[in-house]
């Protein structure tokens, strides 16, 4: 949570409990107590506000400092009192290469222009499929999945 909190400090509405290292162990994460309500039950008015700093917040991990959140479920993403957006337990934390980066980049861009000859050499680089793994058989059945997700259908 410390390297986090340093990497989101210039987003503004966006907070890290404080955490203390002296308290914690590798199973016991020790942090400052934040009062707030859960992002997906919260009624307030500005709470797709905060679901859009939350996207900027998580891509600016995945995307640009490489240390990720990896466990955003509703449960770690709260809304304080006064309006900001508090993420919430750094137990699950990964670092993203800067092949990977660029891969969900890649796959992003694939994806959204329905190229998906090229998702299987972007799962590749992603570490999703072994290197050696020829992708051609996996096609047909992502392109269905990824042409339901797309149409707004799921999969």
């Amino acid at each position: 949570g410390i390297q986090i909190a340093k990497d989101l400090e210039n987003i503004p509405n966006v907070i890290v409990p404080k955490c203390y290292p002296k308290y914690t162990a590798r199973r016991v994460h020790v942090a400052q107590w934040v009062s707030g309500e859960k992002l997906s039950q919260s009624k307030a008015n500005d709470v797709s506000e905060l679901v859009n700093l939350g996207v900027v917040a998580y891509l600016t991990q995945l995307l640009d400092t490489g240390l990720f959140h990896a466990d955003p479920h509703p449960g770690n993403l709260i809304r304080t009192p006064d309006g900001k957006l508090c993420l919430l337990d750094f137990g699950l934390m990964t670092r993203i290469t800067d092949e990977q980066k660029y891969a969900m980049v890649d796959s992003i861009l694939h994806l959204s222009r329905r190229d998906y000859t090229k998702i299987g050499d972007d799962f590749k680089a992603l570490g999703f499929i072994p290197r050696e793994y020829d992708p051609e058989p996996l096609l047909p059945a992502l392109t269905r999945v990824f042409d339901a997700a797309l149409a707004g259908g799921g999969a």
